[in-house]
């Protein structure tokens, strides 16, 4: 198994990295692979400094990134002066990076650059994040025992956190996306919430109420091997919804799993139950730095 994080947060890894070797990973010495974009971790000293505050091992990689040919400059998410979230200046092209972010987490196994093919499970947590108390278990020993080798460290019940006006603003389309590709697939929903959707007179209400979301995935790797699997990323790649409304792997993974499998992945509870904190680092650096070149 190995983990994965793809950061800019240069501020932030380290601790992070620190927090998941004393509170977990001392135990296993899962490798943890450090993804970046352009050359924010090639400077050996910055790397040397990360590293003295984990025993992880470590190993930074740079990928590449490159918006869709079919997707039009005036189609871009940060283009949308109509939606809220862009036009109160929350989200500008300087914000690119951030849609560079959610493809690679699309497209993960076997990403240029990356070494996911060579495992069974792998773990993916953010760069803001950290382990505030000892895990008492493995996550990947726990997967092997669910149904459909997937899970996350914190799920969303919008029934219980509403989702806001930002949220929204993020989901533009994907009700369509959802309902089309099912028609087109020739799919038999196997849950409710999907055959609802499918059904209801207000879906886009129904979505936004009803959908849970998951965050800091936990995947067996053989699911991207899947035909369902690369039948639904390619469909989202062609649909250009990532870059033109932001859509995020938080929804994109649990819609995958509700459609396919007919039930969410598997909720480890580890944020609910005070293990883990998933923005604890961004009163030290917010936003994560962009990429470069906002031309491509």
């Amino acid at each position: 198994a190995c983990i994965n994080i793809l950061s800019s947060r240069t501020q932030c890894l380290p601790l992070c990295l620190e927090s998941l070797w004393d509170k977990w990973n001392y135990r296993y010495n899962y490798p943890v692979y450090v993804h970046y974009f352009d050359d924010i971790y090639d400077d050996e000293d910055l790397r040397k400094s990360i590293i003295l505050k984990s025993k992880s091992d470590i190993r930074f990689i740079s990928v590449p990134y490159k918006t869709p040919s079919h997707v039009e400059e005036s189609e871009m998410f940060y283009n949308r002066k109509e939606l809220w979230y862009v036009n109160t200046g929350q989200f500008s092209i300087s914000r690119k990076g951030y849609l560079h972010m959610c493809h690679f987490y699309n497209n993960l196994y076997k990403y240029p650059n990356t070494e996911f093919h060579k495992y069974d499970f792998m773990l993916s947590i953010d760069d803001e994040s950290m382990f505030l108390k000892e895990v008492p278990y493995n996550f990947f020993e726990v997967l092997i025992g669910q149904p459909n080798k997937s899970g996350a460290i914190k799920l969303t019940d919008p029934r219980v956190k509403p989702p806001k006006q930002g949220v929204f603003d993020t989901r533009v389309g994907m009700v369509k996306f959802v309902k089309d590709y099912i028609t087109e697939n020739n799919i038999q929903p196997k849950c409710e919430f999907i055959n609802t959707l499918m059904n209801c007179e207000d879906p886009e209400n129904y979505f936004h109420q009803n959908l849970i979301i998951a965050d800091s995935w936990v995947f067996e790797t053989k699911i991207f091997k899947s035909d369902q699997w690369k039948k639904w990323s390619n469909s989202v790649n062609r649909s250009g919804g990532i870059y033109k409304y932001r859509w995020g792997d938080t929804e994109l993974n649990a819609l995958f799993f509700l459609i396919h499998y007919g039930e969410m992945p598997y909720d480890f509870k580890t944020v609910d139950e005070g293990y883990h904190n998933q923005g604890a680092l961004r009163h030290i650096q917010d936003y994560a730095p962009s990429v470069k070149d906002f031309s491509r």
